[in-house]
């Protein structure tokens, strides 16, 4: 007796499909292509059905599916395609790399919206110079092609990248195609939503997770449907289910919020790469800092690289005085005394500032006075930070807090020593030093609260505040034409991160920031207080030289063989136990290095060492590093997967070209 069961990959990370009984009252082949709910172990999960099988044979153990959650199809041939991509270059299952590109969490609105009459493109144009022609008519020959195309827009800070993008977006819309472009925070999407709704009207659709899941269903099926023609948003923007895709963008490519960081740990930038190849579409990053790997592949001719070095109208770049805070005295906490004057003199003439200081919080850490204690986190090896607001301790890690403590609970001495300048002592020091001036300040505390964002863009437009303070998020994307000063303090914090990254992270934290003044009628000037002003990342931001920067940096990334000349891999042993941690990554990284030298793979292995944050969620971490070709550290852990299956309690995580090392 033949049985009609269905395949489904399951949103779990056992690399294998399984097969369930339809739903009564289904017809099977209608259920191909649709998210399912389905019991799995004692849980419910979301699954992909992907086949519908013949089986012989009694199958009375098979369980049956819960619940369809889609009307349509959602998994077309590109989508699996995709899937098998994403399984294959970020080891993961085929159920996990679906749920990467159709969203599990989607639900399906109880009431059906209209579809919205359709609104003709905006005739507001601005005129482009020639830097801004060049660039537009080289991406709309692309299009005008059948063949996939890159390119790299190095253009300096408000050289007018955006509008060369916009005109791009409307061009592959008049070719019949659709347009997917990709902005690296959502404190960015508000700004962006004004600038492309006002462009495009109802063709354009607004995807990051700030948006419900019913919202998701909707704008999903809009693009699938073709009721909508363009997609703005964060990275999962990328998965956008447009059946004619054309032209990709991604400005700020540089930025490391592209890559995810939970499994599957894809790279936006690698993944809209493989859409464009498939697609035959046009492939455009943008950055006034480009990263090392995309700038390398533009030299090697790899890629197309377009060169916007001016600004719009020709406005100058701001002037940057690098103040050396070595055997100075400051003024308050942080400031120079120079800092204050500038900022003074800025509020004198009713013009606006950023103050940009990379560090969450009150005070960095805290210490007993007597014994010398720290408080660090009970659940992670690093130390907590104290936030004044709430008067409590707080790990940015795990999200643990608790009461600031009345006494050393190792001593018993009552007095604390707050060490280091966070963000919220910041915003204290300035209202006492400039009690007039209106302050607004953005970091991730304060960003958590909903309408934030727009607070601070809407306020900072319409000069309701004279400084806007924040963290990396105040660093790109806002253009504000009141901004004559930015003061970037401590400057050199995260040159001291343990990171093979750390010098361009900071070379473009500093560029990017700087961009943000001169772009009205007064010209910018920027603040750097450092430690390090010799640093040649700190040299070259200051000179506005990112070809200086990169000369310094790519000699030290060849001679250490880093990226670009190879690619990486993290793998982090976890347990509980750090003795079983340690052992078992002794043991993991044994075994690579047997398959390595059986299999004659041609790749490097390194460690395995403890994480630079040790203990995090009260898990013990220690990483392996894997250096080579892609495809031979690929092969590498397929051949070794099976290995993970020696370990009970031990967690194997596996992230290819991994943000950090650490």
């Amino acid at each position: 007796m033949k049985t009609t069961i269905l395949e489904v990959a399951v949103c779990s990370p056992v690399k294998k499909n399984f097969h369930y009984l339809p739903i009564d009252g289904a017809a099977p082949q209608d259920l191909v292509g649709k998210r399912v709910k389905v019991p799995f172990g004692g849980r419910k999960l979301v699954g992909f059905v992907l086949s519908v099988l013949e089986s012989e044979g009694d199958n009375f153990k098979l369980k049956e599916i819960l619940e369809v959650l889609d009307d349509e199809i959602v998994i077309s041939d590109e989508t699996l395609a995709l899937a098998k991509y994403i399984s294959q270059n970020y080891i993961c299952s085929q159920g996990e790399a679906f749920a990467c590109a159709i969203s599990p969490v989607m639900k399906c609105p109880k009431r059906k919206s209209k579809p919205k009459k359709i609104h003709p493109l905006s005739s507001q144009r601005h005129t482009l110079n020639e830097s801004q022609n060049n660039a537009l008519s080289l991406i709309k020959e692309a299009l005008d092609g059948d063949i996939a195309k890159t390119f790299l827009i190095r253009g300096i800070t408000a050289s007018g990248k955006t509008e060369v993008y916009l005109n791009a977006i409307e061009y592959a819309l008049s070719k019949g195609k659709s347009a997917i472009m990709l902005i690296p925070e959502i404190s960015l999407t508000y700004q962006f939503i004004e600038i492309v709704q006002k462009r495009f009207g109802d063709l354009a659709g607004i995807w990051h997770s700030g948006i419900s899941v019913t919202e998701k269903y909707r704008l999903f099926h809009k693009a699938l449907r073709g009721e909508i023609k363009i997609m703005l948003g964060a990275r999962s923007a990328v998965f956008a289910p447009f059946n004619n895709l054309g032209l990709i963008i991604i400005d700020e490519e540089h930025e490391h919020t592209y890559k995810q960081e939970q499994k599957p740990c894809y790279d936006a930038r690698e993944i809209a790469a493989w859409r464009s190849d498939y697609h035959k579409g046009t492939l455009v990053f943008g950055s006034a800092t480009p990263s090392l790997e995309t700038y390398k592949s533009a030299l090697d001719k790899k890629i197309t690289l377009i060169e916007m070095p001016h600004r719009i109208d020709n406005k100058s770049l701001p002037t940057v005085n690098v103040l050396s805070l070595k055997d100075k005295i400051l003024a308050g906490a942080f400031l120079l005394p120079e800092t204050v004057a500038a900022i003074s003199q800025a509020l004198a003439r009713k013009e606006q500032i950023i103050v940009f200081l990379n560090r969450r919080g009150f005070a960095p850490s805290i210490m007993c006075r007597k014994c010398e204690t720290v408080y660090q986190c009970p659940h992670c090896s690093i130390s907590m930070v104290y936030h004044k607001i709430h008067e409590n301790l707080r790990c940015h890690y795990c999200g643990h807090s608790q009461k600031l403590p009345l006494i050393c609970p190792k001593c018993g001495n009552k007095s604390m020593a707050f060490f280091g300048t966070g963000i919220q002592k910041a915003e204290d020091e300035l209202q006492k030093l400039f009690p007039s001036a209106r302050i607004f300040r953005l970091d991730g505390d304060s960003a958590s609260l909903k309408g934030v964002y727009e607070q601070a863009y809407e306020g900072m437009k319409n000069e309701r505040y004279d400084i806007l303070l924040g963290t990396q998020m105040i660093a790109k994307g806002f253009d504000f034409p009141k901004v004559s000063l930015v003061c970037v303090l401590y400057a050199d914090i995260s040159l001291f991160v343990p990171d093979f990254k750390s010098a361009e992270k900071t070379f473009q934290l500093i560029s990017q920031v700087a961009g943000r003044c001169g772009r009205g009628d007064t010209e910018g000037k920027v603040i750097i207080q450092t430690s390090r002003p010799e640093h040649y990342a700190i040299e070259s931001a200051k000179n506005h030289d990112y070809e200086a920067f990169y000369r310094a940096e790519i000699v030290q990334r060849e001679k250490l063989t880093y990226p670009p000349f190879c690619d990486t891999a993290k793998i982090t042993v976890k347990n509980r136990d750090n003795d079983r941690a340690e052992k078992d990554a002794e043991r993991f990284i044994q075994e690579l290095e047997n398959t390595r030298e059986r299999e004659n793979i041609n790749v490097k292995v390194l460690g395995p060492a403890p994480s630079y944050i040790a203990k995090q969620y009260d898990i013990y971490r220690h990483n392996i590093i894997v250096k080579g070709k892609r495809g031979d550290i690929l092969s590498l852990i397929e051949k070794t997967t099976g290995f993970k299956k020696e370990f009970s309690d031990t967690q194997i995580a596996i992230d290819i070209s991994p943000l950090d090392l650490f």
